[in-house]
């Protein structure tokens, strides 16, 4: 993925179809699990702290459905076209932030899948063959990181 255009518009990104194939799939991963429980507080059990709670919890409900019709929206290809060495994805600042917050959520997802581990270095060989849906998961984090640092790279 490489940034071949920014101007005060958006932006536009030349992807081969590998990459777009891979980014699609990320994207279509949203929402990957059940959001975490919202809790504003452990000390406060009062009826107002219920209340705010609740809330944020519908806040954050409805910003979730937001961020999952843009998800369907990207899959479907509206944002893409082709170019001579693959696909160009224009993007505005909206539309960019919400990528990256899609992208940011299945990582963190994967790592909560992964059991929230201090390092995410090489498994050992002998566990390989036991663990499929690990290296799923490991794979998953490692390409939303590499689309959102590439989202992200700055002007040279």
């Amino acid at each position: 993925m490489k940034r071949v255009r920014q101007t005060p518009a958006g932006w536009q990104f030349q992807l081969l179809q590998n990459e777009v194939n891979y980014l699609r799939l990320l994207v279509g991963m949203f929402p990957f699990g059940e959001p975490p429980p919202v809790n504003i507080s452990n000390a406060d059990q009062s009826p107002e702290a219920a209340e705010r709670e609740s809330l944020l919890g519908e806040s954050l409900a409805e910003h979730r459905k937001q961020l999952k019709q843009f998800a369907r929206k990207f899959i479907a290809g509206q944002k893409w076209e082709q170019h001579e060495n693959g696909l160009l994805l224009t993007l505005d600042a909206e539309s960019r932030e919400t990528l990256l917050q899609i992208l940011n959520d299945v990582r963190v997802a994967c790592w909560h899948a992964l059991g929230e581990p201090e390092s995410l270095g090489f498994p050992d060989a002998s566990q390989l063959q036991s663990m499929t849906q690990e290296m799923g998961w490991r794979c998953a984090l490692e390409m939303a990181g590499y689309f959102e640092c590439a989202l992200l790279e700055p002007e040279e």
